[in-house]
C-alpha cells in the first residue's frame, strides 16, 4: 500500500512539471509570427507548471507578468467552456484576441469562437471556475 502511495505522489509531480503549451515560448505567441519552441535551459516555474522560452528576455518579460502572456483560462478550449464544459486546448490551435493567448481544440472551434469573440470570452471568463479552467494557482 505504501508503494501505490508513493507510486501515486510521484505521477502526480511529474504530470505537474511537464512543459507547459508543448513546450512553446509563450511569449513568443505575442512577438512572433508563429509559437517558438522553448529551450530546457531557459525555464520557469510558475502557476504549477513549467514554462520553456527560446531566450532570457522571454523568461524575463514572463517573469515580471506572466498573466499576460500565461493562456487564458489554464489553457482550456475558450469556445468550451463558453458553452459549459471543460475541454484542454492545444498549443498548435490558438489565437491571440484583445492581447490575451486563447487555446482551443479544433480548428472548427477557434473559427465558431471568432463569430461572437466578445460574448463568448464574456461567458467563458464567468464559467472558467465552475470547471476548474480559473486562475493558474
Amino acid at each position: 500500500m505504501v508503494f501505490l502511495s508513493s507510486a501515486s505522489v510521484l505521477a502526480a509531480e511529474q504530470e505537474r512539471y511537464t512543459y507547459t503549451l508543448s513546450m512553446s515560448d509563450p511569449v513568443s505567441y505575442q512577438v512572433s509570427e508563429i509559437p517558438e519552441k522553448g529551450r530546457e535551459d531557459v525555464t520557469l516555474a510558475w502557476g504549477g507548471r513549467i514554462w520553456a522560452f527560446t531566450n532570457e528576455g522571454n523568461r524575463e518579460a514572463f517573469r515580471l507578468d506572466p498573466e499576460v502572456y500565461a493562456p487564458l483560462f489554464q489553457g482550456c478550449d475558450a469556445l468550451s467552456l463558453a458553452q459549459g464544459y471543460r475541454a484542454e486546448g492545444l498549443a498548435k490551435i490558438y489565437l491571440v484576441y484583445d492581447q490575451r493567448l486563447l487555446l482551443f481544440q479544433s480548428r472548427e472551434n477557434r473559427a465558431l469562437f471568432l463569430t461572437a469573440p466578445d460574448i463568448l470570452l464574456a461567458k467563458a471568463q464567468n464559467r472558467a471556475s465552475d470547471v476548474k479552467c480559473g486562475p493558474y494557482q
